[in-house]
């Protein structure tokens, strides 16, 4: 979606040769270095696994204002919306959970240990710098949640004395704001950003007529959400710097609840259920301080790192002081070496350390004398991982591997081998083989009355067949891959004839994900195409919520000081609960932007230009067409 891409001469040209600088925090902006395949930079072009780089440029001329919605573009993935941008989502990596893609903020593992999940809808796309996405199995460098994929948001970053502000209005009562600015001078250099943005929205649930305990609030189910971050840099000698991220966001929002009566159906003298409330706020942090020693051939870095999520629910008759809040804190370290033996060989190696805690301000289970919560509240995952790289010729080769060790579930080891061949006229060809895991959340394990403490950690295996394609002016990238998966938690009746989560499903994905981009005189394109087939074996049915058929296309044509741009999106139909069939459905959106000079840029959208009533996830609609207006200054 860049003007320029990788251009061939440097493709060819290009070894295993890596210049290793601290792996999560990239200060360069070269839209072609990743960082998140392999702990380490390298050129996308010469990673074997399947990866797309979503640059700062791209992402504002999306004009979006939810992850969500940028990862839409994205080959091999689907998101299920239920409601509008600050309404939860749901990412299928590859016909996987939604659960099975392991998100990183600044290499900071970030998300509930809860429910296993990230709320994407908390981040906002005001702030972020890039967005890179590695698919396939990875947890022989990342550990735990993995098996689809890894998804990592990198903060803005600018040089000093550089920034942005902008302002932003729309439909359904949307005002955005947000500036970024660096600072610092010689060898410090960090980057303030702020950003507020807040919207009426519109009534995000549909009850079903032939359930009478379905919620019936027609109501508009709004947002609002507030960040701060502050990224940089310190080169103290020649050998030595410091890097800090410390981010810290807030959101509130309105959503529907489980259950129409108010404020209990039972007994109105007592604190309603959490499933009786219709609002949300959360209150998400991390903090990052890493030190890295760099020479020639080495590099090691050592990091500390802490993340919150913390989500509370009240509303519908719970006060907000009453609200129910589940709170997860993590604790990490890591230590990340890369040794470059020679031009063909290169090594990294590293441990990671994480504690992970939940806590809760509610009873949960309310038939139980007493304040009951998890069983156990606190674990602690230690892990050492690996990796070769040799190239030989045109042959490349990769091996990685990764021992975890989790408090109460034993350990796990993980694999990645993988064989690159250059062929000429810059084609890559690699051949790919992997397992991951997802251990259990908090939830599955330790839920009061319902926990099963002797689960097992979710395990899956993929094979894989990249193609990938570099010319001039365009790039090309077609994998194939197989999925399975096995011991995926579902709730059954145990020996006493009582429900709780069990290890008792498997399922398989197979399909073929397709992603072409380039430019054209003054046009730049993306293509993404997916194709997946997902089967839960001990049914023979598809999985919920995953389309077989996908595609996106993202066009944008420069015209003197214009850019016009349309993104053009097809889903198959899908499944969802009990068997229902959520329809297919076409979407366009319309942008324009105009350079008024060097500073200046005013840009408009309109979304779903067609007015197309839709569903990703059943009984949760999607907005009507909408516009929005942006003005931005740069210095």
């Amino acid at each position: 979606m860049k003007k320029t891409l990788l251009a061939s001469s440097i493709i060819a040209t290009c070894t295993l040769n890596t210049h290793f600088v601290i792996a999560d925090d990239v200060v360069e902006t070269d839209e072609h270095i990743l960082v998140t395949a392999n702990r380490s930079q390298q050129d996308s072009f010469l990673a074997l696994s399947a990866n797309q780089i979503i640059t700062r440029e791209a992402i504002e001329q999306l004009q979006v204002t939810s992850v969500s919605d940028i990862l839409k573009t994205v080959a091999g993935m689907h998101v299920a919306n239920q409601g509008g941008a600050g309404q939860a989502s749901s990412v299928y990596t590859r016909g996987t959970n939604s659960n099975h893609t392991l998100i990183l903020i600044d290499g900071v593992r970030v998300g509930s240990a809860t429910l296993g999940t990230v709320n994407l809808s908390a981040i906002s796309a005001q702030q972020i710098e890039r967005i890179e996405i590695v698919k396939g199995p990875r947890a022989a460098l990342w550990g735990s949640d993995a098996i689809g994929g890894v998804i990592q948001i990198f903060t803005k970053q600018h040089n000093n004395g550089e920034g942005i502000v902008s302002i932003g209005a729309g439909s359904n009562g949307l005002f955005q704001a947000a500036a970024s600015i660096g600072f610092g001078y010689q060898k410090h250099q960090y980057t303030l950003n702020v950003s507020t943005e807040k919207a009426d929205g519109f009534n995000a649930y549909v009850s079903d007529p032939n359930n009478p305990y379905d919620i019936n609030e027609p109501d508009e189910d709004g947002y609002d959400r507030q960040s701060v971050s502050l990224k940089g840099n310190s080169q103290l000698t020649e050998t030595i710097s410091m890097n800090l991220v410390t981010r810290f966001e807030e959101s509130n929002s309105d959503y529907d609840a489980s259950y129409p009566d108010s404020p209990c159906w039972d007994d109105y003298t007592k604190v309603c259920p959490s499933y009786y409330a219709n609002k949300q706020t959360a209150e998400n942090y991390h903090l990052r301080l890493a030190g890295v020693y760099q020479t020639d051939k080495l590099s090691l870095e050592a990091s500390i790192a802490q993340s919150q999520d913390q989500g509370s629910t009240y509303g519908n008759g719970i006060d907000k002081g009453d609200a129910d809040e589940i709170k997860t804190e993590r604790d990490q370290f890591s230590l990340v070496g890369n040794y470059q033996l020679t031009d063909e060989t290169g090594f990294s190696f590293g441990t990671d350390w994480y504690e992970e805690s939940v806590s809760t301000n509610t009873d949960k289970d309310n038939w139980t004398p007493g304040f009951q919560s998890w069983a156990l509240d606190k674990r602690t995952v230690s892990a050492i991982f690996a990796q070769a790289r040799h190239q030989a010729n045109q042959f490349i080769f990769e091996v990685a591997g990764r021992y975890d060790d989790i408090e109460k579930l034993g350990n796990e080891s993980n694999y990645n081998v993988s064989i690159g061949y250059q062929l000429p006229e810059n084609w890559l060809v690699s051949l790919n083989s992997g397992t991951a895991f997802k251990a259990p959340t908090f939830n599955d394990l330790y839920w009061p009355g319902s926990g099963n403490p002797d689960l097992r950690p979710e395990s899956s295996k993929t094979h894989e067949i990249l193609v990938r394609k570099s010319a001039k002016n365009s790039l090309i990238e077609i994998s194939l891959y197989d999925t399975e998966v096995e011991d995926l938690i579902a709730w059954s009746p145990n020996e006493f004839g009582q429900w709780q989560p069990a290890n008792i499903n498997q399922a398989e994905m197979q399909g073929i994900d397709v992603n072409f981009s380039g430019n054209y005189y003054d046009f730049d394109y993306l293509i993404s195409l997916t194709y997946v087939e997902t089967e839960d074996k001990s049914t023979g049915e598809e999985l919920l919520r995953r389309p077989k058929f996908s595609a996106s296309y993202v066009l944008n044509y420069h015209w003197q000081d214009w850019l016009f741009g349309t993104v053009i999106s097809y889903r198959d139909e899908a499944k969802d609960s009990g068997n229902v069939d959520l329809d297919d459905y076409w979407l366009v959106d319309l942008t324009t932007s105009y350079q008024v000079n060097d500073a200046f840029t005013v840009a408009g959208k309109v979304s779903n230009a067609f007015n197309k009533n839709y569903q990703s996830a059943l009984n949760y609609q999607a907005d009507d067409t909408n516009y929005s207006v942006n003005l931005s200054y740069t210095f």
